[in-house]
Protein backbone atom coordinates (compact mmCIF):
# COMPACT_ATOMS: atom_id res chain seq x y z
CA UNK A 1 0.00 0.00 0.00
CA UNK A 2 1.41 3.40 -1.03
CA UNK A 3 1.02 5.86 1.84
CA UNK A 4 1.27 9.57 1.13
CA UNK A 5 2.75 11.67 3.96
CA UNK A 6 1.87 15.34 4.21
CA UNK A 7 4.41 17.78 5.58
CA UNK A 8 2.92 20.84 7.29
CA UNK A 9 4.67 24.18 7.11
CA UNK A 10 3.72 27.21 9.19
CA UNK A 11 4.48 30.68 7.87
CA UNK A 12 3.89 32.98 10.83
CA UNK A 13 5.08 36.17 9.21
CA UNK A 14 6.50 37.27 5.91
CA UNK A 15 10.23 37.86 5.88
CA UNK A 16 12.72 38.47 3.12
CA UNK A 17 15.63 36.67 4.75
CA UNK A 18 16.25 33.16 5.92
CA UNK A 19 19.05 30.92 7.10
CA UNK A 20 20.47 27.89 5.38
CA UNK A 21 19.94 24.69 7.42
CA UNK A 22 23.01 22.89 8.71
CA UNK A 23 24.28 20.23 6.31
CA UNK A 24 23.39 16.67 7.22
CA UNK A 25 26.02 13.97 6.90
CA UNK A 26 25.59 11.83 3.79
CA UNK A 27 27.83 8.79 4.26
CA UNK A 28 26.43 6.95 1.23
CA UNK A 29 26.57 9.95 -1.09
CA UNK A 30 29.20 10.17 -3.77
CA UNK A 31 29.55 13.89 -3.11
CA UNK A 32 28.67 16.10 -0.17
CA UNK A 33 25.36 17.84 -0.79
CA UNK A 34 25.43 21.52 0.08
CA UNK A 35 22.16 23.47 0.00
CA UNK A 36 21.96 26.09 -2.75
CA UNK A 37 23.21 29.58 -1.89
CA UNK A 38 20.45 31.89 -0.71
CA UNK A 39 19.47 34.84 -2.85
CA UNK A 40 20.10 38.21 -1.23
CA UNK A 41 17.07 40.19 -0.13
CA UNK A 42 16.16 42.95 -2.54
CA UNK A 43 16.87 46.55 -1.63
CA UNK A 44 13.86 48.79 -1.93
CA UNK A 45 14.75 52.41 -2.61
CA UNK A 46 12.64 55.47 -1.89
CA UNK A 47 11.59 55.78 -5.52
CA UNK A 48 9.89 52.34 -5.27
CA UNK A 49 7.29 53.77 -2.88
CA UNK A 50 3.82 55.09 -3.57
CA UNK A 51 4.07 58.42 -1.72
CA UNK A 52 1.42 60.83 -0.47
CA UNK A 53 2.15 64.41 0.70
CA UNK A 54 3.50 65.98 2.77
CA UNK A 55 6.01 63.09 2.56
CA UNK A 56 7.87 63.37 -0.76
CA UNK A 57 10.73 61.77 -2.64
CA UNK A 58 13.57 64.22 -3.27
CA UNK A 59 17.01 63.31 -4.59
CA UNK A 60 16.20 59.59 -4.23
CA UNK A 61 15.18 59.74 -0.55
CA UNK A 62 11.98 60.22 1.47
CA UNK A 63 11.59 63.48 3.36
CA UNK A 64 8.76 65.17 5.25
CA UNK A 65 8.23 68.72 3.99
CA UNK A 66 6.98 71.39 6.34
CA UNK A 67 6.52 71.07 10.10
CA UNK A 68 6.50 68.03 12.37
CA UNK A 69 3.34 66.03 11.61
CA UNK A 70 0.96 63.84 13.58
CA UNK A 71 0.41 60.25 12.46
CA UNK A 72 -2.79 61.04 10.55
CA UNK A 73 -1.33 63.93 8.51
CA UNK A 74 2.32 62.95 7.96
CA UNK A 75 1.86 61.56 4.48
CA UNK A 76 2.66 57.99 3.65
CA UNK A 77 5.16 55.86 1.71
CA UNK A 78 3.90 52.41 0.75
CA UNK A 79 6.31 49.78 -0.57
CA UNK A 80 4.40 46.98 -2.33
CA UNK A 81 6.04 43.56 -2.56
CA UNK A 82 5.16 39.90 -2.81
CA UNK A 83 7.21 37.19 -1.18
CA UNK A 84 7.68 34.12 -3.34
CA UNK A 85 9.40 30.86 -2.47
CA UNK A 86 11.21 28.03 -4.17
CA UNK A 87 11.54 24.55 -2.71
CA UNK A 88 15.23 23.76 -2.22
CA UNK A 89 16.08 20.10 -1.62
CA UNK A 90 18.83 17.59 -1.16
CA UNK A 91 17.97 14.71 -3.48
CA UNK A 92 19.40 11.61 -5.11
CA UNK A 93 18.22 10.93 -8.67
CA UNK A 94 20.62 8.20 -9.88
CA UNK A 95 19.39 7.77 -13.47
CA UNK A 96 16.75 8.80 -16.02
CA UNK A 97 14.29 6.17 -14.77
CA UNK A 98 14.71 7.20 -11.10
CA UNK A 99 14.51 10.97 -11.17
CA UNK A 100 11.02 12.34 -10.66
CA UNK A 101 8.30 13.07 -8.13
CA UNK A 102 4.97 14.86 -8.22
CA UNK A 103 5.05 18.06 -6.10
CA UNK A 104 2.70 20.86 -5.05
CA UNK A 105 1.83 23.06 -2.10
CA UNK A 106 -1.65 23.06 -0.50
CA UNK A 107 -3.32 20.77 -3.06
CA UNK A 108 -2.72 17.33 -4.56
CA UNK A 109 -0.29 17.47 -7.50
CA UNK A 110 -1.80 17.07 -10.97
CA UNK A 111 -0.42 14.77 -13.69
CA UNK A 112 1.43 15.71 -15.93
CA UNK A 113 1.71 19.45 -15.10
CA UNK A 114 3.16 19.02 -11.61
CA UNK A 115 5.76 16.36 -12.38
CA UNK A 116 9.13 17.36 -10.98
CA UNK A 117 11.80 16.02 -13.34
CA UNK A 118 15.08 16.04 -11.41
CA UNK A 119 18.37 16.35 -13.25
CA UNK A 120 20.34 13.13 -12.66
CA UNK A 121 22.66 13.38 -9.63
CA UNK A 122 25.77 11.56 -8.41
CA UNK A 123 24.57 10.77 -4.88
CA UNK A 124 22.67 13.36 -2.86
CA UNK A 125 22.92 16.85 -4.36
CA UNK A 126 21.01 20.12 -3.98
CA UNK A 127 18.20 20.75 -6.46
CA UNK A 128 15.30 23.20 -6.75
CA UNK A 129 11.83 21.78 -7.37
CA UNK A 130 10.47 22.24 -10.91
CA UNK A 131 7.14 21.65 -12.62
CA UNK A 132 6.98 20.03 -16.04
CA UNK A 133 3.94 22.09 -17.10
CA UNK A 134 3.90 22.18 -20.90
CA UNK A 135 7.56 21.15 -21.08
CA UNK A 136 9.19 17.74 -21.43
CA UNK A 137 10.98 15.35 -19.09
CA UNK A 138 14.27 17.02 -20.05
CA UNK A 139 13.03 20.65 -20.15
CA UNK A 140 10.50 21.56 -17.44
CA UNK A 141 8.45 24.68 -18.17
CA UNK A 142 8.67 26.03 -14.60
CA UNK A 143 12.33 25.70 -13.57
CA UNK A 144 12.38 26.42 -10.74
CA UNK A 145 8.72 26.43 -9.71
CA UNK A 146 8.02 29.58 -7.68
CA UNK A 147 5.22 29.49 -5.09
CA UNK A 148 3.51 32.59 -3.70
CA UNK A 149 2.55 31.84 -0.09
CA UNK A 150 0.55 33.84 2.42
CA UNK A 151 0.96 33.81 6.20
CA UNK A 152 -0.54 30.67 7.75
CA UNK A 153 -0.32 26.89 7.59
CA UNK A 154 0.69 25.20 4.34
CA UNK A 155 1.30 21.64 3.19
CA UNK A 156 4.10 20.49 0.92
CA UNK A 157 2.76 17.43 -0.90
CA UNK A 158 5.25 15.11 -2.58
CA UNK A 159 3.98 11.96 -4.30
CA UNK A 160 6.31 9.21 -5.49
CA UNK A 161 6.52 8.80 -9.26
CA UNK A 162 9.64 6.78 -10.15
CA UNK A 163 11.21 4.18 -7.86
CA UNK A 164 14.72 4.95 -6.68
CA UNK A 165 14.42 8.76 -6.54
CA UNK A 166 15.33 9.74 -2.97
CA UNK A 167 14.45 13.02 -1.23
CA UNK A 168 16.54 13.60 1.89
CA UNK A 169 15.53 17.09 3.02
CA UNK A 170 13.95 20.32 1.87
CA UNK A 171 13.49 23.93 2.92
CA UNK A 172 11.84 27.06 1.56
CA UNK A 173 14.15 29.49 -0.15
CA UNK A 174 13.04 33.01 -0.99
CA UNK A 175 12.80 33.36 -4.75
CA UNK A 176 14.58 36.30 -6.35
CA UNK A 177 12.43 39.38 -5.85
CA UNK A 178 12.43 42.58 -7.84
CA UNK A 179 11.00 45.80 -6.50
CA UNK A 180 7.92 46.89 -8.45
CA UNK A 181 7.83 50.24 -10.18
CA UNK A 182 6.01 52.90 -8.15
CA UNK A 183 2.42 53.65 -9.01
CA UNK A 184 0.52 56.83 -8.36
CA UNK A 185 -1.73 56.92 -5.26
Amino acid sequence: MNTQKLLTLIIASVTLSTTVPAQEATPNAAASATPPVMAASPVFVATNAVVTAPLVVTNDYLVLTGDQAELTVGGKAVFNFTVKYEIATVINAPDESSNSFFVNIDAAPQDPDMIWDVEVTHGFEPRLANWRGGGTDSADEFAPKVFTLTAGAHQLIIVGREPGAELKSWYLKPAPVTAPAPTSP
